[in-house]
């Protein structure tokens, strides 16, 4: 199934919403993003709550505006860290099935090893690979390959949207966006990639630079992870 990339959504909640909120939560966090029913490319014509009269969730809206680290920002998820398993398609059906045979064990190895890729490549001023070597190869792997406990599937959601032409009026096609929510306490995943990035070697000994640039990383892991 195809992946899309979202619009950025920038717009304030109404009030009446971010009053139940403590005030100094709502303060320091700021006012949740507002999904936008239509854009110039698309319109939301349905979502998963839509027919209860229920709006979309916050966890939703924030990450489609500000990414995992707007959720994370979320006095729900202080705590914790987050990943978001997406899946697009036209049958919803059949993203349900997807959706209630997501399975966490698997993976979570993934999308932790894609935010362990993301960091060093952060952190190196060119090339990961000139930066760390093949160290930076084998840590990706192998926080790929490795087990990682703890963590759960918070809840799901989808968003039906009807996608236009350049004209902005005629249609191109209609697709469900599939969300699944899954969480895990800070402390227990920082242990568990610790694991791996103390457990990985290079192939071969690093130069001075790189075994600088491997103490540089470790120290500072999860400044932005």
């Amino acid at each position: 199934m195809k992946k899309f990339l979202f619009c950025v959504l920038a717009a304030a909640l109404a009030l009446s919403a971010c009053s139940s909120k403590p005030k100094a939560q709502s303060d320091s966090l700021g006012p949740a993003p507002e999904y936008i029913a239509r854009t110039e490319t698309y319109e939301v014509v349905d979502h998963k709550t839509k027919a209860v009269g229920q709006d979309v969730p916050e966890w939703v809206t924030r990450y489609i505006s500000e990414g995992l680290s707007g959720v994370e920002a979320m006095p729900a998820y202080s705590e914790k860290y987050v990943f978001v398993g997406e899946d697009t398609g036209t049958n919803l059906n059949a993203l349900r099935q997807w959706s209630s045979g997501f399975s966490v064990a698997q993976d979570l190895s993934r999308m932790v090893s894609r935010r362990v890729q993301d960091r060093f490549a952060g952190a190196a001023a060119g090339s990961p690979d000139d930066t760390y070597g093949r160290y930076f190869e084998n840590v990706v792997k192998s926080s790929s390959d490795a087990t990682y406990t703890g963590a759960r599937k918070e809840t799901d959601f989808w968003l039906r949207k009807r996608f236009f032409n350049p004209d902005g009026k005629t249609v191109r096609e209609e697709l469900y966006e599939y969300y699944v929510l899954v969480s895990i306490d800070r402390a227990t995943l920082e242990r568990q990639i610790n694991d791996v990035l103390n457990g990985v070697n290079a192939d071969t000994p690093p130069t001075r630079e790189q075994a600088t640039a491997y103490d540089r990383v470790r120290e500072a892991f999860y400044e932005g992870f």
